[in-house]
């Protein structure tokens, strides 16, 4: 079964239209009229991927509330996409490419919390 899971990981990371961001930073979201807190994991101008005991389902709307290492304030609506190990992804509604496009020349590693690093 692992070797399943492999290779469709692999075929979703081809299909990825944007970078992934390794990030580490609070977010807030809304399900179904419910507040929740979790952790970013990973981010893109297409999506994230939050780290967080309260699942959400596939298919569910979200909205999610969270700041970028520079200060900037992101609130953004999406569906969930899959829920998988501590965490689930999401596809945003609109891309947030303009607030994501300067870190493409980011540092390879992290210097601290929520900076981050071109994802693999």
């Amino acid at each position: 079964m692992e070797l399943l899971e492999l290779v469709e990981k692999k075929n979703f990371e081809k299909k990825r239209k944007s970078p992934r961001f390794d990030y580490y930073g609070e977010a807030v979201y809304v399900v179904k009229g419910r507040a929740y807190t979790g952790f970013i994991k990973n981010i893109s101008s297409e999506g994230v991927y939050i780290e967080t005991p309260d699942m959400a389902d596939a298919g569910e709307k979200i909205i999610l509330s969270f700041e970028l290492p520079d200060g900037e304030h992101i609130r953004v609506s999406g569906t969930v996409v899959r829920g998988e190990g501590n965490g689930f992804a999401v596809s945003f509604d609109r891309t947030i490419d303009g607030n994501l496009s300067r870190l493409a020349s980011s540092p390879s590693e992290p210097e601290g919390p929520g900076l981050f690093k071109r994802g693999k």
